[in-house]
């Protein structure tokens, strides 16, 4: 797996009619493997997603890396699209397209 940023500023992507360009802020790429919040306020998606760390001289902690909001429909999208990546990550070697 890389961390590689894919899209950076700059890039141009179509919106309907328009062209829109990447902005990229320098956002941090981090692990994430729990969830503190997952709910849905007035039509809004509300997550949240930690890191947790565990290691036998401490407490087990979670820092919050970011907490995300979104509308229904796009939720939606998120959905579709993690659904498709997960699928084509747990096919067999040989059915994966090239």
């Amino acid at each position: 797996m890389s961390n590689d940023v894919v899209v950076k500023s700059g890039n141009v992507v179509r919106v309907g009619d328009h062209d829109a360009e990447i902005r990229d802020v320098e956002a941090r790429t981090v692990f994430v493997d729990f969830f503190t919040e997952n709910r849905v306020n007035n039509n809004t998606v509300c997550l949240s997603l930690g890191a947790l760390h565990v290691d036998a001289a401490n407490e087990p902690v979670i820092d919050v890396s970011t907490r995300l909001r979104m509308d229904l429909g796009f939720a939606q999208m998120l959905h579709g699209v993690l659904g498709e990546l997960i699928s084509s990550a747990l096919k067999p070697i040989d059915q994966k397209p090239n």
